[in-house]
């Protein structure tokens, strides 16, 4: 039984490396940098409308699930703008990292598990694109799965309430991830299938214990459809969440799986399996944990390699697979070449953190420049708004950003790239072109380059005049206002 003051180091320990980390590499979040980001600004805006009261769905719009902005609401009401955000961040990667640890140690020594978190650290460094994404907010509750499974193989674990108690947990954290994002949840559908035919391997009762696991996910999944029912928008919530994703999957312009994204997969394929024989060779099908690997290994892959687009924060989806197939690997190998292989995953990674962690802080200084020119335009252009009027600009085909620079919130739930939602579903610039028909914001504020809709255009040539525009911007105004 490990003693209570090793718990509390090896929390405290996970606590200082995560918070040194997010410092270092979140750069939408962290005080050392001030980058917007993309997808991290979109998420933020929504927090910050949610927690000023407007309605999910309805007033304020996205595609991701709907716990994914209940943590950035809870995190603006923490504390506005980036900090609130950090500290969720903080808080999910001490979990991540604490758990891992914890799981390393059941299988491998001190310095083996030191290698185990190293290498989770060092992917990550190239995976993580900024935090405040999906695949980040999700990576605890993957792991707290993964923990919760390995627990359940030890054969010294009591099967009584805390056992119910911790399958519950699992359930309802397989709930909690689908709501963010159902791909995001493959991982720990994966792990709930090795375990179910591990258990069955190992004659272990496993009926109740599955039977506990569904109901929390079923629980969760209850309280979260009950909440928007009762709130009149539960029919937006499922269009939004699980319809529109699935004309995205289908629609969704191909990005090509670049040479180092198929290169961490294939890495962290070839690390699963290397585990999963060293595992059935050393302990055999029955006293091993290879089919949790291996399912965790199916689910993470088509997780990642499933989306018709390969954004690397995606692969951050792969680091529980990662970590595990690390530790099957170190507990497999015996004397010093388990000490040998500890110490290589410390080093190369190390060396790998050493050589990223640089370029990713060069590259966010690059974005931050590149976001400052577009607020100098964006200010310039804006300059002939008077300053109370700035939140009736109705921003068309421009990032979420645009709110974070002026300080402002949404005022149509299709709030931004009004026409890249529209290449997905062509009802989201219908509904946008009518709502500014119908409304007549005074002012609207559109790429130089064109609203790239005939009906808007026409709709802008007949009842707008252009007040200013430069290199990056078209400010219109309308034509009876004042």
């Amino acid at each position: 039984m490990t003693s209570p003051v090793r718990v509390v180091l090896r929390w405290s320990v996970s606590g200082v490396i995560a918070l040194v980390f997010l410092v270092l590499m979140s750069s939408s979040t962290s005080f050392f940098h001030t980058v917007y980001g993309g997808d991290a600004a979109i998420f933020r805006v929504i927090g910050s409308a949610m927690q000023h009261g407007q309605e999910l769905y309805v007033d304020v719009w996205d595609h991701k699930g709907p716990t994914l902005f209940f943590i950035e609401w809870l995190a603006q009401t923490i504390h506005q703008g980036r900090i609130g955000l950090f500290i969720l961040q903080t808080v999910g990667l001490t979990v991540s990292l604490a758990l891992i640890a914890s799981i390393a140690r059941r299988f491998t020594t001190a310095l083996g598990t030191v290698g185990v978190i190293a290498l989770v650290l060092a992917v990550l460094t190239f995976t993580f694109e900024g935090g405040n994404l999906s695949e980040e907010f999700s990576l605890p509750f993957i792991v707290f799965v993964l923990y919760g499974a390995v627990r359940a193989l030890d054969d010294k674990t009591s099967q009584g309430v805390r056992d119910v108690v911790l399958f519950a947990g699992m359930g309802a954290a397989f709930a909690f991830v689908f709501f963010i994002r159902a791909n995001n949840a493959m991982p720990i559908a994966g792990i709930f299938a090795g375990l179910l035919v591990q258990l069955i391997l190992r004659h272990r009762p496993f009926v109740k214990r599955f039977v506990v696991a569904i109901l929390g996910f079923l629980g969760l999944t209850a309280v979260i459809i009950l909440w928007f029912a009762l709130r009149g928008t539960l029919q937006d919530m499922l269009n939004a969440t699980f319809w529109f994703n699935l004309l995205y999957v289908e629609d969704a312009s191909i990005r090509p799986k670049v040479a180092a994204y198929i290169g961490t997969v294939v890495f962290a394929a070839a690390l699963t399996l290397a585990g999963i024989i060293a595992q059935l060779l050393r302990h055999g099908a029955r006293r091993s944990t290879w089919m949790v690997g291996l399912g965790l290994g199916i689910g993470s892959s088509y997780a990642v390699l499933a989306p018709t687009t390969s954004y690397a924060h995606y692969l951050t989806l792969i680091l529980p697979m990662i970590a595990f197939g690390a530790v099957m690997l170190l507990d497999a190998l015996r004397g010093w070449m388990h000490t040998v292989i500890a110490l290589i995953l410390v080093l190369a990674s190390t060396a790998v953190a050493a050589d990223q962690v640089p370029k990713a802080i060069h590259a966010s200084g690059a974005i931050h420049a590149a976001e400052a020119a577009y607020e100098a335009e964006l200010l310039d252009v804006l300059s002939v708004v008077p300053e109370d009027q700035r939140g009736e600009v109705f921003p068309w085909s421009l990032p979420a950003t645009f709110y974070l620079m002026t300080d402002t919130l949404p005022s149509y739930k299709y709030f931004i790239t009004q026409p890249w939602w529209g290449s997905v579903d062509p009802q989201v610039v219908k509904d946008s072109v009518a709502h500014i028909a119908q409304t007549r914001p005074q002012w609207v504020l559109a790429p130089a380059s064109g609203v790239s809709n005939d009906d808007l255009q026409a709709l802008l040539d007949r009842d707008y005049h252009l007040a200013r525009s430069n290199d990056r911007f078209a400010l219109y105004e309308l034509n009876d206002a004042g």
